[in-house]
């Protein structure tokens, strides 16, 4: 039974996927909402590259198997990127380690963009910092010259 893509899944859109029959552990990490919007998202695009303008539909099971596999993907990823962590002698797992671990497992293509998403984390995260250091110096200005007038 196919379904139109961005539609329930007739489950309340839980943010849960059940592993195939047979298997004894439920996966509770991705919402099936962001995975359908990744692969929407990815299969429309190769559409349009093709010419094609036919609705996107994805069903049931290749949510699932898409949402598995991402989920495996991750697993794999955070294991490697502990054990480098491990390795180094360090107790926190920090983003060279992710991005070493990528090229580890042979996903080195991801490490730039992946570069580039830091930078920019890191310089956004950066200027609220000094907006946050600019603030409490103000607020402590403030207070010392009210303390003082007070005085």
């Amino acid at each position: 039974m196919k379904k139109k893509a961005g539609g329930s899944d007739g489950e309340g859109g839980s943010g849960s996927a059940r592993r195939a029959k047979g298997s004894e552990t439920q996966v509770d990490v991705l919402p099936k909402e962001v995975v359908l919007q990744m692969v929407k998202d990815m299969l429309a695009r190769l559409s349009d590259e093709m010419g094609d303008k036919e609705e996107v539909v994805v069903e049931d099971d290749v949510l699932l198997a898409f949402t598995e596999s991402t989920c495996a993907f991750i697993d794999h990823l955070c294991a490697r990127a502990r054990d480098l962590c491990k390795q180094s002698g360090k107790e926190t797992v920090d983003a060279d380690h992710v991005l070493d671990a990528l090229k580890d497992i042979n996903f080195p293509q991801f490490v730039r963009d992946l570069e580039a998403a830091l930078e920019a984390f890191k310089e956004e995260n950066a200027g609220e910092t000094s907006e946050e250091i600019a603030t409490t110096d103000e607020c402590q200005k403030q207070e010392d010259e009210q303390s003082s007038e007070d005085s």
